[in-house]
């Protein structure tokens, strides 16, 4: 591995701990640090199909945020202490000044080789859960609002400089800082205390509702989501397949408000849908969903 590719994961884990890293999009079976920064490790895929694969580090693009022993998957999470916040919006030197602009306290950025910057803020302590680390995250990316709004799960991954993702295209270290102490991170987050995470009032659903009525793929698809091994809208736009979960909770019988209050969970408002917009879709469901129904 390049030894910037070595620095940034020294940063990021700890010696002995666990980590998922990848050659190409799909996710493989942690293996230890120490073999990560080698020269050479076996990589295993969830797909039994594929035989153990043993390659050069130098191939490797990606590392999940935080140790994981097993498969990539937040709840595999062994620590929490690393934050990504991604930016592909504007030119490079436009997208590291706003991150200056805001004063973001990260420990590294990554070119990705393509079009976006990645921050890395690895603080110097590990959170005590993965309630406090999803608090943060939230409100990070509430603070920088013209950052990718969806890098808010512990698993997401990270792109590893030193390597090619393609001929001509070196994901790169522009930047490298060190461990970000928690008590400047923490102090930066209270400097922004109106876009601190709102603890909402989780509504159980009425005994009257039966939500094993709703359909299998709608349950699949909102798991994967929330292991962050997928994003609502990028197989069929994000309107269509909002409406489409909507219409299966509205024809199960589950009330407009609770099917709000469930699905709530998964919606991540962007420049372009904004709560506002996503509501109105889901209300054109159950519209839809009580026309077919009479």
């Amino acid at each position: 591995m390049d030894k910037t590719g070595q620095e940034l994961l020294k940063l990021m884990f700890r010696p002995g701990e666990n980590v998922c890293v990848s050659h190409n999009k799909y996710g493989y079976h942690s293996i230890p640090l120490e073999r990560a920064i080698g020269d050479t490790c076996k990589m295993v895929s969830p797909n039994e199909k594929y035989e153990i694969e043993e390659i050069s580090t130098d191939k490797l693009l990606l590392v999940a945020l935080n140790p994981i022993t097993g498969w990539r998957e937040d709840a595999n999470c062994t620590a929490f202490r690393n934050f990504l916040i991604e930016m592909d919006y504007g030119p490079l030197p436009e997208q590291l000044a706003y991150a200056e602009t805001i004063g973001l306290p990260y420990s590294a950025v990554v070119f990705s080789g393509n079009k976006s910057l990645h921050f890395l803020i690895s603080l110097d302590q590990d959170l005590p859960s993965e309630t406090v680390w999803r608090t943060m995250a939230e409100w990070t990316l509430a603070i920088a609002s013209a950052a990718d709004q969806n890098t808010k799960n512990p698993s997401r991954q990270i792109r590893i400089p030193g390597a090619y993702r393609e001929p001509d295209k070196k994901q790169r270290m522009v930047r490298f800082k060190g461990a970000t102490p928690l008590k400047t991170f923490s102090e930066w987050l209270a400097q922004h205390p109106d876009a601190k995470p709102k603890v909402a009032e989780r509504r159980a659903p009425s005994e009257t509702v039966d939500l094993g009525k709703v359909k299998e793929w709608v349950k699949v698809r909102l798991g994967k989501v929330r292991e962050g091994t997928y994003t609502i809208g990028q197989k069929n736009g994000r309107n269509k397949e909002w409406y489409a979960m909507a219409y299966e909770y509205a024809l199960a019988g589950v009330p407009e408000d609770v099917t709000i209050d469930i699905l709530s969970e998964f919606f991540t408002p962007d420049r372009d849908f904004k709560e506002r917009e996503w509501k109105t879709c889901i209300k054109s469901a159950y519209k839809g969903a009580y026309s077919r129904k009479d």
